[in-house]
């Protein structure tokens, strides 16, 4: 199949957190975004895809530490204005890739297990939108990353405010179990309180 990209995206302010939430440090004393790119940075290391992680000019200590791990990254411009901005800047940016998996920089339980079954159907249908769902309340309810192949290059590029892909997503491949078994719905989190970082028994410092 042809080469994919990861974007990560990683511009937003924090709000509803109160703090700079991907620089948190959890248990184990690393910050989120350690444990956000770890499996997408072996992913792409393994099958040789290009990552990208999308960011804001001003978040220093996010761009201090991206700098001294070795990752790619790139500062967007209109990060203030949304999420539609990010990823329109990031599709702009790497308008070369045949395809895009956006992640979220604040979903730090994401594993490559996940990632490699995500791959696998990502092989086997690289036409289709393909994102990972989980089960809650009997409602199956997507999540992210999301694969949008090359056709939805423009589309994406136009995006703006802080909607998202959503407009964009009409028709998807949901992948729901990994070896047999529902997904987790804490694997698919995303911190956006210091309560969701309790609920998942990770260590949180006010």
């Amino acid at each position: 199949m042809a080469k994919f990209g990861i974007l990560v995206l990683a511009a937003g302010q924090s709000r509803r957190f109160g703090s700079d939430k991907l620089m948190e440090k959890m248990a184990d004393n690393q910050p989120m975004i350690a444990h956000s790119l770890e499996p997408l940075l072996i992913l792409a290391k393994q099958f040789q895809l290009e990552l990208c992680v999308i960011t804001r000019a001003d978040n220093q200590p996010l761009i201090n530490y991206l700098i001294t791990a070795g990752v790619n990254y790139s500062l967007c411009p209109d990060a203030h204005l949304g999420m539609g901005h990010s990823i329109a800047y990031g599709i702009k940016s790497h308008q070369n890739w045949q395809g895009w998996m956006i992640a979220l920089a604040d979903m730090p339980n994401i594993n490559l297990a996940l990632l490699t079954t995500l791959l696998e159907k990502i092989q086997c249908n690289p036409n289709d939108i393909i994102r990972p769902a989980f089960t809650h309340n009997e409602k199956i309810k997507p999540a992210h990353p999301v694969y949008f192949p090359q056709q939805y290059g423009f589309q994406l590029s136009q995006l703006t405010g802080d909607k998202g892909a959503k407009t964009i997503i009409k028709q998807q491949k949901l992948v729901t179990q990994l070896s047999g078994e529902k997904i987790g719905e804490y694997i698919l989190m995303d911190m956006d309180t210091p309560e969701s970082l309790k609920l998942q028994g990770m260590n949180y410092s006010a």
